[in-house]
């Protein structure tokens, strides 16, 4: 009898029932030994890095794992109850696994021979073909996984000390090379968001033989066109109140459109590559919300049970087997016009996370495995529609684009239809996704017909005037910020979805409605405590550049052309003079950059007889702390920023108002008075009330109105009192408008309605 060792013990189950009796099939839960931490490990439990060897690298002693020692004891106990000395080192097929594997190798050495062997899937053809190749340990990947873990441990170990040190109840506080720069994605997102002024604008939509049009107000070069936070021109889209209402006007007065051009047109879309782990992780996040962490999990289920190809991959390719079989399959269920030259495959890097497959089905037969539970049916059906569409041709599609015009405006409207003429591979997703239309619209569409208006509603106002305005950048979500890791090189595979759930478990970002907000203790690690790491010569340790670069140079390990003692001297010895630059900033008091940016925006503004210091970068952390809780005292602000300014006189162009006026609204002799980011922000919202005060209800809402009085069996004068006005013209407008007002109020009366019907106390 021999015996293979996994890391899980449900993939040893699976393998078990493959290799029957003639096999022992164990699982090590893990590792078994790792870098000393923690009390119980004494003083090398608390060292940031250990002793050189001849290498030239680190020779620490390696320490049992929580589990690690109980599982080789289970191991070595069957071997000698079974009289084995065989061992096949099956752990996974990457870093980590290979320095699992190195380390059973080093333990098992006296108990019999050990011979490595990997799987990408794990079926019975594939474990019976890796235990046909078995070979040694490639002391490469453990070099790479090895320097890897000194790294981490000395850039985490000294930082974070720091850390704890700088923030105020410190506990927890952590940094590291990767989980730091992902928190600067999310806190920088944050401060763009907080600067976003907004760009106000209105849409004109019309509906006519069920073609969704848009009123074209501007063209990108005319002088009035609007423009996006990134200049960005938007025919669409106006900032001409009263252009848009005259365009509303003349498509209720007209209830026809008038077709000026009919153009025709084809398009086609191309199928992706199967999964890589961070696709994979993105498109179960995009499409149910799921996390990385419950991806990773799903995914897991089904790789130990040996339904899909190993996850933790960068790769996009498919084993030629596979391949052919899908390709088979694919003309077997739709046709040889379904079947296409394969989706592009990004080209082999040499990385060991590469070398591996994309995820994919093992079985392209298999729709569903039976006893899955939900979860896992979803994450299949999604790895097994995508591997196929890869093989599957373009997805084509048909449109007519129309240019119309309406009588009483020098505007035109553009719309158009379109649908799908070849399914190729969207059929592999017709389980999961809604089929568009596959047919033309019935009837002619030429030059000169006229097409009659959609008959409006309450609830579907037509023509409808949308007035909003430009939103500030969406926060990251777990997923989406796994897709800026990977563009910037940071992490690999197997740390996306830990990385995320450290930041969650450090307390430097909340989840608020599905996405990563920053806490307080989250933007002082990375505005305060990251750049006394930044150096101009030594470079930034936690920017995204260093960190990509030592992954490359981690991958040049592995692939053999650098070798890994250079890697880690380099790195050492950059991490080490970054970490002395930063203590002796933190160690003389001097103000981080944070602060002396915040005081010099305050002494800009201080009474000119305030003791303004000669050089604040030469400032202690605590003068210039106390300088400025005294600049604040005297009630010092930082002036206004341009943003806030140009928003203020856009609004005061429609409100018709002078820079005295808007003066007095914050009760200052001018705007040219106007000194603080205070003041500005309170001017601001004061003349967004204003704004909401002049501007009538939009239809959308006094068709909800309405609707609500309807059901509610109340007449227009008793609703209207709700809001102290007497009718529905006297309602106004906007978010802080009587008109919500009343929406509110009528919502809350209908709320306590149906709690009293239900016979339940009022809330």
């Amino acid at each position: 009898m021999k015996m293979l060792i996994v890391e899980s013990a449900a993939k040893a189950r699976t393998i078990q029932k493959y290799l029957r009796d003639e096999w022992a099939v164990l699982a090590t839960g893990g590792h078994i030994q790792d870098l000393p931490s923690g009390k119980e490990h004494g003083k090398a439990g608390r060292k940031a890095t250990f002793a050189e060897g001849r290498d030239g690298l680190p020779n620490p002693p390696w320490v049992w794992t929580e589990r690690g020692e109980q599982a080789v004891r289970k191991i070595t106990a069957r071997a000698d109850k079974d009289g084995i000395n065989e061992f096949y080192l099956a752990t996974d097929p990457d870093r980590e696994g290979e320095f699992i594997a190195w380390r059973l190798e080093e333990i098992l050495g006296e108990h019999g021979d050990t011979h490595r062997v990997t799987f990408q899937e794990v079926t019975a053809d594939a474990i019976k073909a890796a235990l046909g190749e078995p070979r040694g340990v490639d002391m490469q990947l453990v070099q790479s996984a090895s320097v890897r873990k000194y790294l981490d441990r000395f850039v985490g170990f000294r930082t974070s000390k720091i850390a704890r040190a700088y923030l105020a109840g410190g506990g927890k506080a952590s940094m590291g090379r990767v989980q730091t720069p992902t928190l600067g994605f999310i806190i920088e997102r944050e401060l763009e968001r907080e600067a976003h002024v907004p760009i106000p604008y209105f849409e004109v939509r019309a509906t006519a033989a069920e073609i969704a049009f848009q009123v074209r107000f501007h063209e990108p070069k005319d002088d009035a066109a609007w423009l996006d936070d990134a200049g960005k021109a938007h025919p669409g889209r106006t900032s001409d109140g009263e252009l848009a209402a005259a365009a509303v006007a003349a498509l209720t007065a007209s209830g026809a459109l008038h077709v000026d051009s009919v153009k025709e047109g084809t398009s086609s879309r191309k199928p992706k590559p199967a999964f890589s782990t961070d696709a994979l992780l993105q498109a179960a996040g995009n499409r149910w919300g799921w996390s990385p962490g419950k991806t990773m999990r799903t995914a897991t289920q089904l790789y130990e049970a040996g339904h899909i190809s190993y996850i933790r991959t960068d790769s996009t390719r498919m084993s030629e087997a596979f391949v052919k079989t899908a390709r088979e399959h694919v003309v077997a269920t739709w046709d040889k016009a379904h079947l296409g030259p394969g989706a592009a495959a990004a080209k082999p890097t040499g990385k060991v996370q590469d070398a591996h497959e994309a995820i994919r089905p093992t079985k392209v037969d298999v729709v569903a495995p039976a006893d899955l539970d939900p979860a896992a049916e979803q994450l299949y059906a999604l790895v097994r529609a995508r591997a196929l569409a890869s093989q599957m041709s373009p997805a084509t599609f048909a449109r007519i684009s129309l240019v119309c015009s309406v009588d009483g405006f020098d505007r035109t409207l553009t719309g158009g239809v379109g649908w799908r003429t070849h399914a190729g591979w969207q059929a592999a997703f017709s389980e999961l996704d809604k089929p568009p239309a596959e047919a033309p619209p019935e009837g002619a569409l030429s030059v000169g017909q006229s097409l009659a208006l959609a008959d409006p509603s309450e609830e579907h106002p037509n023509p409808k005037l949308v007035e909003d305005a430009t939103k500030p950048p969406g926060r990251y979500r777990a997923h989406t910020v796994v897709k800026a890791m990977k563009e910037h090189g940071i992490g690999r595979p197997s740390t996306y979805a830990s990385t995320v759930e450290t930041l969650k478990d450090r307390r430097y970002v909340t989840i608020e409605e599905g996405a990563l907000a920053p806490t307080a203790r989250g933007r002082a690690l990375w505005l305060e405590v990251a750049p006394l790491y930044d150096d101009d010569a030594a470079g930034a340790l936690f920017s995204v550049e260093f960190t990509a670069d030592m992954e490359a140079k981690l991958d040049q390990v592995e692939t053999g052309t650098t070798p890994a003692r250079d890697v880690w001297a380099r790195f050492r010895d950059s991490i080490r003079a970054l970490h002395a630059a930063a203590r002796g900033h933190l160690n003389s008091g001097l103000a981080t950059p944070k602060r002396v940016k915040q005081l010099t925006g305050l002494l800009s503004m201080a009474p000119a007889d305030f003791p303004k210091p000669a050089d604040p970068d030469k400032l202690t952390q605590q003068d210039a702390l106390a300088l400025i809780t005294e600049l604040r005292n005297l009630g010092v602000q930082t002036p206004p920023t341009p943003q806030q300014l140009d928003y203020i006189k856009s609004m005061a162009e429609k409100l018709v108002l002078d820079d005295a006026a808007l003066g007095a609204l914050v009760e200052i002799p001018s705007l040219s008075d106007m000194t603080t980011s205070g003041q500005a922000s309170d001017l601001i919202t004061i003349l967004k009330v204003k704004m909401d005060e002049e501007r009538p209800p939009s239809p959308k809402q006094l068709g909800l109105i309405r609707s609500l009085v309807k059901k509610l069996e109340l007449t227009e004068a008793s609703a209207c009192a709700l809001v102290e006005v007497d009718s529905f013209e006297g309602l106004t407008g906007g978010r802080s408008g009587s008109a919500s007002r009343l929406i509110d109020a009528l919502r809350t009366d209908e709320k306590a309605r149906k709690t009293a019907a239900k016979g339940e106390p009022a809330s």
